[in-house]
């Protein structure tokens, strides 16, 4: 069966796609964002990795919502689930 590809990976300059398992990775972090930090900063953190797991492009390694997630992941829960 041949491979199909979409326009916007054959396009010049396309930013890659994550891996499934880093969309995960972001959704857990959106979700424990809301236990770990109850309040409108967690509902804000929780908002923008869900957002950018639903866009599913990979930025810089080095670009805040990584970083983000990564710390929002460190964090106790304070909240139960």
């Amino acid at each position: 069966m041949p491979v199909t590809t979409t326009y916007s990976e054959t396009m010049p300059g396309s930013a890659p796609r994550m891996d499934r398992h880093e969309i995960a990775r972001l959704r857990a972090a959106a979700t424990h964002a809301r236990r770990a930090l109850p309040g409108p900063l967690g509902e804000l953190a929780a908002r923008e990795l869900l957002a950018h797991a639903e866009l599913g492009y990979r930025g810089a390694v080095d670009a805040l919502l990584p970083q983000l997630a990564r710390q929002v992941l460190a964090l106790p829960a304070v909240a139960p689930p």
